[in-house]
């Protein structure tokens, strides 16, 4: 991933209202959202609690190297809903309630460095990559352990595919040719997407932003430019977006999928409804859970100029240890085993095509992914977003896919959906 490094910009520490709408948001998500173990008041010293949102069953290979690694702790872990997950823990940190272990994602590693609330992990961190430090670094200091990486990419039926006599894409045109013959001759739906949720909608369009303009060296630098006010995305970005605008006159992304969710589309891509669908980890274990003699093959995203292509993705997630952990060297203990081989496998397992970031590592996914590893090897692999700087990524993040969704829905024209971006990059940029 290129320019993984956030510029460090000042962040107010969280303020009262922020702590209390984060205890009233986890007193009422308590019933909707989580699923807490129970707790034994009991001696609890050899009781971990981890905090994630991740759910049960995404962290089946790490809750079963936790128990045949450390056989004499017992783990409880608090699932909390992804939406919900950040003011809950901000919250229980602030209060000292919170688990001695928690997932973190970059905003939330640097928040809690400058709070105090999160401990110093660098002594831990140095047989990882710069790009795996970089992620969870302020003030010269390492605060999480990476986990593997992200991505988002195109799943394919390969049977499917061969049982249409549609061709396997090699190219933007060859991409565009092929959903055209499935949808037309064939009669199948080329591609299913869920596009309810704006940041997916914006990782589609960045993912031909990434093959077409991103992987370009005058467009590695746009998030440096932008968070000083140099440029906009309607002078920078809306030239390269003709490629995801074919996307919708071939009526490869549709209004449809405005009201599809992630379940839908796996449903509908296993009923074989659809011959692709766009998404990460979670999609694959979804699609595989539902029938796992699914022949499945990957595609990256495809841009015109040449053969260049991209995913979007990279260090998202971190494991944090909490400052006012009951049990800190233990916590220390259990995180630290998650720096070597054999822990960072047991992540890779729940995020099935990733990869590790240990230096001289890497794991070997099955014949399913081959269609990614070029990205990988060739660090074609971008997550725009977090080159905006801290305080633009997430707002202007999910304002480009709200109105992106706007433009698939043909209520406003894409020069309308940039300006617009730009109107709340500047106000950032000028009022924070």
């Amino acid at each position: 991933m290129k320019g993984v490094k956030l510029r460090k910009i000042f962040v107010s520490i969280i303020s009262t209202i922020t702590i209390m709408t984060g205890a009233l948001l986890g007193s009422w998500s308590g019933k909707a959202n989580l699923s807490f173990a129970a707790v034994n008041t009991e001696n609890r010293d050899n009781i971990i609690r981890i905090g994630s949102w991740y759910t049960q069953e995404d962290l089946k290979y790490l809750k079963a190297y936790l128990v045949k690694t450390f056989p004499d702790y017992k783990f409880e872990f608090e699932y909390i809903a992804k939406s919900n997950y950040e003011p809950i823990m901000d919250s229980k940190l602030s209060y000292k309630g919170a688990p001695d272990i928690i997932y973190v994602d970059q905003e939330m590693a640097e928040k809690h460095a400058r709070t105090g609330y999160i401990l110093n992990l660098t002594d831990m961190c140095g047989d990882f990559t710069d790009e795996g430090r970089l992620a969870f670094e302020y003030g010269n200091a390492v605060y999480a352990v990476p986990n593997t990486s992200q991505f988002v990419c195109i799943y394919y039926n390969k049977d499917l595919l061969e049982k249409a006599k549609a061709p396997i894409p090699v190219s933007f045109e060859s991409f565009l040719a092929s959903c055209d013959y499935l949808r037309l001759v064939a009669g199948v739906q080329p591609v299913i997407a869920s596009l309810e949720d704006p940041y997916d909608v914006a990782d589609s369009a960045l993912g031909v932003l990434s093959a077409n303009y991103f992987s370009t060296d005058r467009g590695s630098g746009f998030g440096g430019r932008l968070q000083y006010g140099r440029t906009t995305f309607q002078e920078e970005l809306h030239p390269y977006m003709g490629d995801w605008e074919e996307l919708l006159t071939h009526m490869i992304l549709t209004k449809k999928m405005y009201v599809i969710d992630n379940r839908t589309a796996v449903e509908k891509f296993v009923g074989e409804q659809a011959a692709m669908i766009v998404g990460g980890p979670d999609i694959y274990k979804a699609v595989i859970e539902a029938n796992p003699d699914m022949n499945i093959g990957t595609l990256p995203f495809y841009g015109t100029n040449g053969a260049r292509k991209a995913i979007i993705g990279g260090c998202d997630v971190g494991i944090a240890i909490n400052a006012n952990s009951m049990n800190p060297e233990r916590a220390k203990e259990v995180v630290e085993s998650l720096t070597t081989y054999e822990g960072q496998m047991a992540l890779w397992k729940d995020r099935p095509g990733s990869q590790t970031y240990l230096k001289d590592t890497s794991f070997k996914n099955g014949d399913e992914f081959r269609g990614i590893e070029s990205c990988y090897r060739d660090g074609l692999v971008f997550t725009p977003w977090m080159d905006w700087s801290f305080e633009l990524n997430k707002q202007v993040h999910y304002k480009l896919g709200r109105e992106l969704q706007k433009v698939l829905l043909n209520r406003e024209t894409m020069e309308d959906a940039f300006d617009n971006v730009d109107a709340l990059v500047k106000d950032i940029l000028q009022n924070g």
